[in-house]
């Protein structure tokens, strides 16, 4: 079948299907970041802020006393960088693949 003395329209619509198709094999597979869950002894916490500041996920709020809570949990990664720089020792981040908490 023709379209007016045009390529054929089947023609056109399988070289766009073969191209959809190559460039999906190309495609590099989706990575997935790692899971983390994030614990604050709030009683430990003096409300520095620092956890706040520089989480890179953005995973911690303060709330309204100045102390953080765990605004995002789906978004932490366990990269743990709250955990190394708390100067109080008042955060703990387990990766989710680990067993729970008891």
């Amino acid at each position: 079948m023709t379209n007016g003395g045009q390529k054929p329209i089947m023609a056109e619509t399988e070289a766009k299907e073969e191209s959809i198709a190559a460039e999906s094999k190309d495609a590099k597979p989706e990575k997935r970041l790692p899971k983390g869950e994030v614990h604050i002894f709030d009683n430990w916490c003096k409300g520095c802020g620092l956890c706040v500041a520089f989480c890179p996920q953005e995973v911690l709020e303060a709330n309204g006393e100045g102390h953080p809570v765990v605004a995002h949990p789906e978004l932490c990664t366990a990269c743990n960088w709250c955990y190394i720089h708390c100067p109080d020792l008042a955060i703990v981040v387990r990766k989710l693949d680990e067993a729970p908490w008891r």
